[in-house]
């Protein structure tokens, strides 16, 4: 892909945001097999910074799990281009 394929895989549509919306839900029942699991993963993945407690006090970390939402949309952004090729 040239530069310009990049930025039109890239580009947000409305299949791409719901794929990304809904792909956390598949692999949190994937995952855990619980359907109480899914929006514990979605509280994952939408809060930046976690409470965290060492005995003695607490302190707020970086919550990595925010990070996922890259492979997620790539994810999405390479299904809707397999859709658009296959028709």
């Amino acid at each position: 892909m040239r530069s310009r394929g990049w930025v039109k895989f890239l580009m947000p549509d409305a299949v791409k945001v719901v794929v990304t919306l809904l792909l956390p839900a598949v692999v949190a029942l994937l995952v855990t097999r619980r359907l109480e699991s899914v929006l514990d993963f979605y509280w994952y993945l939408l809060t930046p910074m976690m409470p965290y407690y060492d005995g003695t006090k607490i302190t707020r970390i970086f919550n990595k799990y925010v990070l996922l939402w890259v492979p997620f949309y790539l994810a999405a952004c390479t299904f809707a281009y397999l859709v658009r090729r296959r028709k």
